[in-house]
């Protein structure tokens, strides 16, 4: 058992990795039989992979044909981001007025975590208590459809490798958008949570925009959140 996960591991880091790096290219077809062969090992991790790779929204499963890439396009981030403003942005306003003390303490916590994990150069930690801090706001609505959907949204861009930190603003950036959310929600001020929440998810959503639109040929929308 522990050698078929190993297996699935590796084949679906494989097309992930090349999916996000355009090797294989998007809206091009593949065999499971092919990749397979390719990798050198069975067809079953492979489509054990591929449908872990069809939940993230990198491919469409087709019955007899394989698998289609679909790659992270301007139009996907915009879509995501556009959510993630209907969701996160009331729900840091809710999170202001109705967070208790143990609430300010975990974001306390996960803040002074990102912190840490910038200084020790850990992306990865500081990509967990981010989303951890993300999560943390938006569950003080104890809506479990709602975070469900939060973080498949999250998954999406996250099993693309789309990522800003270190590339397009450094991770000291993030921490100060993050801070002035953290200091409204700490000072319960719904109005300026909401703001600075809104603001840091269209400045993300651009940067994200910005790093795609040169391998897709689009073009980032001027004032994209402008249709909300």
């Amino acid at each position: 058992m522990s050698g078929r996960v190993s297996l699935k591991d590796r084949a679906y880091a494989y097309l992930r990795d090349s999916i996000v790096s355009g090797e294989l290219e998007n809206g091009s077809h593949h065999s499971v039989y092919r990749l397979a062969d390719q990798l050198g090992i069975s067809r079953t991790p492979v489509r054990e992979a591929v449908l872990q790779l069809a939940e993230a929204g990198l491919v469409t499963v087709e019955k007899n044909r394989g698998i289609t890439i679909h790659g992270l396009t301007v139009g996907d981030v915009r879509d995501i981001f556009e959510l993630r403003l209907l969701i996160e942005v009331p729900a840091a306003a809710y999170a202001a007025t109705h967070g208790g003390e143990d609430f300010r303490a975990r974001l306390r916590f996960e803040a002074s975590a990102m912190e840490t994990s910038s200084v020790e150069n850990d992306e990865e930690g500081f990509r967990s208590h981010d989303r951890a801090l993300h999560d943390h706001i938006a569950g003080v609505l104890a809506n479990s459809r709602l975070a469900s959907t939060l973080g498949g949204l999250r998954d999406v861009t996250r099993a693309h490798g789309a990522w800003t930190g270190n590339r397009t603003r450094e991770l000291s950036e993030i921490i100060g958008e993050h801070e002035h959310i953290v200091d409204a929600l700490m000072e319960r001020d719904p109005e300026r949570a909401a703001r600075a929440m809104r603001e840091h998810l269209i400045r993300t959503g651009t940067l994200l925009m910005e790093q795609i639109a040169p391998g897709t040929g689009e073009t980032v929308p001027v004032d994209w959140w402008n249709r909300l």
